[in-house]
């Protein structure tokens, strides 16, 4: 199991699944994710936040059944096959930098960030201020760009 040299397992999973997991959270995730976050913390030499439960965001790491973007989909009998419950996505945000030049970065580099497959739109994730990568498979090389 990889476990990240610069992030707790309970920065990305919700409080609820690090209470019976722990640090053991980190099994639930692709490594391909985990290698990307280290590589992209590392490169840029400052910090990234995935879930931050003390402003009440806790969803843009791993999604459970107990998630309310996941039980909403299922109340409302939504087909939701994010890659957040299947552990192979993550949205994340860079304080105090340029979201679009973080964005930039990973996209004008893909061989050093090759360890994800996709990235969503700019135009969707910049205004809300985070960035969403995965390694749900494309078929294609390189990374690419997707609306949801």
């Amino acid at each position: 199991m990889y476990r990240c040299k610069y992030f707790k397992a309970k920065e990305l999973v919700s409080p609820d699944v690090y209470k019976v997991h722990g640090e053991d959270s980190f099994k639930y995730f692709s490594k391909n994710i985990l290698v990307f976050l280290d590589t992209l913390r590392e490169d840029l030499g400052v910090p990234i936040l995935v879930n931050r439960p003390s402003v009440g965001i806790t969803q843009r790491g791993l999604r459970t059944t107990i998630d309310s973007i996941v039980k909403d989909k299922v109340k409302n009998n939504k087909l939701y096959l994010s890659a957040h419950v299947l552990g192979k996505g993550i949205d994340f945000e860079v304080p105090n930098m340029d979201m679009k030049k973080v964005y930039e970065k990973i996209i004008n580099n893909p061989k050093k960030f090759n360890m994800i497959t996709r990235i969503e739109d700019p135009n969707v994730t910049l205004p809300k201020g985070y960035i969403h990568v995965d390694d749900i498979e494309t078929g294609k090389n390189g990374i690419y760009i997707f609306k949801p």
